[in-house]
């Protein structure tokens, strides 16, 4: 693995981590915005870009009294920490 492959996969689990949106973690990597995002896509992570989207999801959660979702929440709150 070349030290560019360890800085991005480093840049990826700050992105996961939440410690670094896209335009600062291609930055980090050293790549352009459009790889960055090329290289979350491909890699199955979940890009949400609006801010408020787990709130509105724990509404829907609560409204429509889903037990799996509000575990799924609760496990993506745990990791924001």
């Amino acid at each position: 693995m070349t030290s560019i492959d360890q800085r991005l996969n480093l840049v990826l689990q700050a992105y996961m981590d939440r410690r670094v949106d896209l335009r600062s973690g291609a930055q980090m990597a050293g790549i352009s915005y459009n790889r960055f995002l090329h290289e979350i896509e491909s890699r199955n992570i979940v890009v949400l870009d609006d801010e408020g989207f787990l709130e509105q999801l724990a509404f829907l959660a609560e409204r429509f009294e889903s037990e799996p979702l509000k575990r799924a929440l609760s496990t993506a709150a745990a990791g924001e920490g």
